[in-house]
């Protein structure tokens, strides 16, 4: 059985009912595939259906052979890289991780976050903020705070947007990392250096035939 697999999956952006094609998608540790979507709302309203931050039409989504389609985002281990790495600029790179390895609003894993810290080698810029750090750094330690949080994520989604640098460096430490990766990409021209052909799906209007 795959790790992931995204079967007859359908979801509304902005009221239009939108489907992968071709066929179901199908992923496994160590793999990477695109999601090309036709504009940023389509990719974030795919990627919203995949974190469990919104419920999808029909379908449904596995995750290591069990169903997850119906679970909160905190009991599914999937986790995402927002385009731009999304970390809180008024913090550190330290207090980002920390935030992530909060189990109770009282409790801090500090061991996990110095073992994180270690294996993404980010220890040399734990005090830096983030309009300090370079493009890929940045994504870095955004990959690492998806991988602080108490249920570290299987799979990643990582975004990558139209006007923002590209995601390579954050795929390859995720697959290093062996996690699974599913890039949602607006940018069709990236698509060859992302994946292979063979692993590039795209998001459709359902009702088409």
């Amino acid at each position: 059985m795959p790790l992931l697999e995204i079967d007859g999956l359908t979801w509304l952006t902005h009221g239009v009912r939108q489907r992968l094609s071709p066929g179901p998608l199908t992923l496994d540790a160590e793999q990477a595939a695109v999601v090309v979507a036709g504009d940023p709302a389509a990719g974030e309203a795919f990627a919203d259906v995949l974190l469990g931050l919104e419920s999808p039409h029909e379908g449904r989504l596995r995750l290591d052979d069990r169903d997850v389609t119906a679970l909160s985002t905190a009991d599914r281990a999937i986790g995402l890289v927002p385009a731009g790495g999304g970390l809180l600029p008024h913090l550190t790179v330290r207090r980002n991780l920390e935030l992530a390895a909060r189990k109770d609003l009282a409790l801090v894993s500090h061991g996990q976050v110095a073992y994180m810290s270690g294996w993404m080698d980010i220890q040399g810029f734990m005090r830096a903020k983030p309009h300090e750090l370079a493009h890929d750094e940045r994504l870095t330690v955004a990959l690492a705070r998806v991988m602080c949080r108490p249920m570290p994520p299987k799979v990643v989604v990582v975004e990558d947007r139209t006007g923002c640098e590209p995601c390579h460096a954050a795929v390859s430490r995720a697959l290093h990392s062996k996690l699974a990766v599913l890039i949602v990409t607006d940018d069709g021209t990236r698509v060859t250096s992302l994946a292979s052909s063979a692993r590039v799906w795209e998001i459709t209007d359902a009702d088409q035939p």
